[in-house]
Formats: structure tokens, C-alpha cells, sequence
């Protein structure tokens, strides 16, 4: 069964207050309570369990309704993911297309179009995430993947090097703008006892787009043309993209938070109506949390630039290991990365669940802070006096705890901030990692130029230090953020209440 957007619009004033209806006339049959058939809606859409025989019947249909329209939504996000590196298997054959050098390949496609790829998408996130707390976010999501597919389907097409460059820059834009808007979407379909859980999953999903689309253009880029992965591609995302728009429903904002969940349940047509104001916008800066992960970012940029820039040619130019050998050792490291991104989400919110909400950042803290140790070891070893086994041990285990806090983090900020501001607080975190991800190499860079590789990787790992205490330093601000969060729901929901009470008709009380 379909919902249509009319299907969850509210009521009438009079059904709304639990008056009767009197724009019929007195003859007029009754109409029958809408009440329930409007709860069930809502059940229906988002999953969420009624109490009885009613939701045994039904929690079944409720929960792979629930689970659809999140898997739709982390369907379009993984597809456009695969967007995400199509160039970099067949950079060369681009350069030759478009008569380039090689210095001029690594400047131009390498390092320029890189660089537009991820320092446009930060700005974008931040107004995509504006957007997404004042707008439908399902018909947001379906234009922002237009706006990335659109441009990947158009590259088949180009003929200069600027044109490649504009669509890849738009495609950017879309990809650092998607995610924010999911996990504000996801936001309001689990709980805060199961987001770290869900977001673990859906990093790990957009991670996958990223990796098959780039082994889609590695395969079929030399044996027919650059241009053909950006076709193959856009199309499947597109049409995805048409059946979520078709077949899924926007969740009402808030109604898995604690505060808003009894509004919901004693009057089926309540709407969380506040939308973001640029006051909220900047008050985002005066969470304690919020302030902890924004800026625990931008300290993470500096080891993150070696780790995906630098460590394979460092390992097979200054460690003495083959290039296949360095390969199989960053290859090893993401497989790490991909168990700490779900392990550290299960673990992380078991953890805020049975222990103590301040646990959760702990452990990231703590995680984060470790990876320093396999990563210094891997840069200050000597690689070829040691079993190789010995080695992977170390990139497995380094890519596990440096890679926890990406769910836990996003987790922890859909818990702190209001339905209507979420999108704007993932954004900005979102831009300090598309930052990182832009100036981490550059800086880097930097400090190889002025200390020489060794000591430069050094410095930059212990980036990870500060990041550590940072979030080790949300312990204390998480459950207390929290709770003032959820303090102000309460009052704005009071508030609404008694506008919408004050625009009810009066009834003077002889004729009543």
C-alpha cells in the first residue's frame, strides 16, 4: 500500500480539537473518526509499534515499510557514491583524450578537479542541509541525486577539459550534499537506541558504492573508453532515484524523539511544525557536543591525508615493499575500516543503551586515539625485518580503530539537536570532513616540504591525538545536551499546542 502526501495532511480545525463537524449541516450523516485510520498511516510508513492485538497483527508490515524507505534512501545515496571515483582508474587515458602532459594530467585531473570535487561539495552540504530542514527532504534527496547523475550522464558527452571539469565539480556538489540529508532522514525513522546501528550500515554501504564504481571503471574503462563507467553509471541511479521518489514517504520530523512521541500518538494529525531559523543556525556552535565534533574534524584531516594519499607510495618508495606488496597493506587497512566503521556502531550503541550514554564517546575517543600506535609503527618500522603478516596484523587493526567514530559521531549529533537543525549540524560536520579531505593532502604537503617525509607523517598521525580527546571530551556534554534537547522539544510542542488551541472558534458557553 502507497501513501499519498494527502494522506498525512492535517485535519480540520474541528476534527483536529475533537469537535464535531458542523460545515454539513445538522442533517448531515456523521462522519466516521478518522482518528485511527490517520494512526494507521503513520504506522504503516515509518514502522512504528501500536500496543495489543492491533500491532501484533500488524508489526510485520509496519517494520518492512519502515525498513524500505530506509533501504530506498540508502540505495540512491550507495549509487551516487559510485560517482565518486570514476575518473581516477583511466586518468590517463583521459589525459591523452584531451592532449595532457603528464605533469599536466596529475595537476589537472589529479589534483584540480580533486580538489573542486570535495571544496565545493563542504559549502553545498552546509546549504543542502539548510534545505533539508525546511523542505520535503524525499523530493530534496531526489533533486540532489538529479544534480549529481545528471552531470555523470553529460560526461559521456564532453569535449574540453572545463566541461569535464564543471560536471565533476556538480557532481560534488551533490555527493557532499546526500549524506547529510540521509542521515537526517534516518534520523526520523530510528531512534536514538538504534542510529549508531543504522548509520554504521549506511556508511558501509556508500563506502561499497564508491569502491564498485571505482572497479567498475578500472574494468570496463580500457576495454571500451574512459566514458562509458560515467554512463553505466548514471542510468541505474537515476531510475532509483525515480522509483524512491514514487514509492516512499517522507517520515514526520521528530516523531521517534522521546519528547514528541505522546503528541503523536493522542492526535494522529499532529505536525511538528517548527522549521530552522538562522538564530538555530548559529546556536548550533553553542552545543558543547556539537563544538566537540566540529572542530575534532579538522585535527583529523592531517593523518587521513596520508593515510589516502601518501601511505601506498611511502610504504613501496621509502619502506622497501613492492608496489603490490604497499597496495595489499592500504588494501588491508579499508577492510579494517569497514569492520571498525560497523563493529564501533554495533559496539558504540550497545554500549549508550546498557552502560551509560557518556560510553559511547569513550570508546570513539579512545579508539581514535589508539590508531595512532599501528600507524607510527607501519611509518617508523622496518618493514622487511618483520613478518609481513605481522604488518597486515597492524593495518587491519589501525584501519578498525581509526574508522569508529564516522557512525558514532553522526549518531551522537542526531541525538543532541532538534528534528528542524539536524540537517545544518550534519552539514557542518560533513564540510570539516570534505575540508579534511580537500586541504588534509595539501597540508601535508607542506610538511613534507619543511620537514621531509618521515617526520611530516610523524606529525600529521598524531592528529590523532587531539581527535581522541575531543571526543573522549563529549563523555561529559553528551547526556546533558541530550536532555536540553529534549527539554526543548517539549516546550515548543507546548507552545504549538496552545497557538493552535488559541486559533480554535470560541463557543460561547449558552450556546453550547
Amino acid at each position: 500500500m502507497l501513501i499519498s502526501s494527502a494522506d498525512l495532511q492535517p485535519l480540520p480545525v474541528e476534527r483536529a480539537a475533537g469537535l464535531p463537524n458542523t460545515s454539513a449541516g445538522s442533517d448531515a450523516p456523521a462522519e466516521p473518526d478518522p482518528t485511527s485510520l490517520e494512526l494507521e498511516k503513520r504506522h504503516l510508513l515509518l514502522g512504528h509499534r501500536g500496543t495489543g492485538s492491533e500491532d501484533a497483527e500488524h508489526a510485520t508490515p509496519r517494520q518492512q515499510r519502515r525498513y524500505y524507505t530506509a533501504g530506498m534512501f540508502c540505495l540512491v545515496a550507495t549509487l551516487l557514491s559510485a560517482d565518486q571515483n570514476l575518473l581516477a582508474p583511466n586518468l590517463t587515458a583521459v589525459a591523452e583524450d584531451f592532449g595532457f602532459a603528464d605533469a599536466q594530467r596529475d595537476k589537472y585531473l589529479g589534483g584540480v578537479i580533486s580538489a573542486a570535487f570535495f571544496l565545493l561539495g563542504a559549502p553545498a552540504a552546509l546549504l543542502i542541509g539548510y534545505l533539508s530542514d525546511t523542505m520535503n527532504r524525499a523530493k530534496l534527496l531526489f533533486w540532489v541525486v538529479v544534480l549529481g547523475e545528471g552531470p555523470c550522464l553529460l560526461t559521456y558527452f564532453v569535449t574540453s577539459y572545463w566541461q569535464l571539469f564543471v560536471l565533476r565539480a556538480l557532481t560534488g556538489i551533490s555527493i557532499g550534499g546526500c549524506l547529510p540529508l540521509l542521515f537526517n532522514l534516518l534520523g526520523d525513522l530510528f531512534d536514538a537506541q538504534h542510529r549508531a546501528n543504522v548509520l554504521s550500515g549506511v556508511l558501509i554501504a556508500t563506502g561499497a558504492g564508491t569502491a564498485i564504481g571505482q572497479a567498475l571503471a578500472g574494468g570496463i574503462g580500457p576495454v571500451t573508453n574512459w566514458r562509458w563507467p560515467f554512463v553505466i553509471v548514471a542510468l541505474p541511479s537515476l531510475l532509483v532515484t525515480a522509483v524512491m521518489l514514487a514509492t516512499t514517504q517522507e517520515p514526520p520530523r521528530g516523531i521517534t524523539e522521546p519528547a514528541l512521541k505522546a503528541q503523536f500518538a493522542a492526535d494522529p494529525s499532529f505536525v511538528y511544525s517548527e522549521r530552522i531559523t538562522m538564530q538555530q543556525s548559529a546556536a548550533l556552535l553553542q552545543v558543547p557536543t556539537n563544538l566537540l565534533i566540529f572542530i575534532q574534524g579538522l585535527f583529523g584531516c592531517l593523518p587521513w591525508g596520508v593515510l589516502l594519499t601518501y601511505l601506498t607510495d611511502y610504504l613501496a618508495q621509502n619502506k622497501g615493499l613492492s608496489v603490490p606488496t604497499a597496495t595489499l597493506v592500504t588494501i588491508v587497512w579499508g577492510l579494517g575500516g569497514g569492520v571498525g566503521a560497523v563493529g564501533g556502531g554495533v559496539l558504540g550503541q550497545w554500549l549508550y543503551n546498557h552502560i551509560n550514554k557518556a560510553a559511547m564517546p569513550l570508546f570513539t575517543g579512545i579508539t581514535v586515539a589508539s590508531a595512532t600506535i599501528p600507524m607510527w609503527w607501519l611509518t617508523n618500522a622496518n618493514l622487511l625485518t618483520i613478518p609481513f603478516s605481522f604488518t597486515l596484523v597492524l593495518a587491519v587493526t589501525g584501519g578498525m580503530l581509526s574508522s569508529t567514530a564516522g557512525p558514532l559521531n553522526k549518531a551522537m549529533l542526531l541525538n543532541v539537536n532538534e528534528p528542524e537543525t539536524r540537517g545544518v549540524a550534519l552539514a557542518w560536520q560533513t564540510m570539516t570532513d570534505d575540508l579534511g579531505k580537500g586541504l588534509g593532502p595539501a597540508l601535508v604537503a607542506a610538511l613534507i616540504s619543511a620537514l621531509g617525509r618521515r617526520s611530516a607523517f610523524n606529525l600529521a598521525i598524531a592528529g590523532w591525538l587531539p581527535c581522541g580527546a575531543l571526543l573522549a571530551g563529549v563523555a561529559v556534554s553528551l547526556a546533558k545536551d541530550e536532555a536540553a534537547m529534549q527539554a526543548r522539544l517539549a516546550e515548543k510542542v507546548e507552545q504549538q499546542t496552545r497557538d493552535a488551541e488559541y486559533l480554535l472558534p470560541h463557543v460561547p458557553e449558552e450556546s453550547a
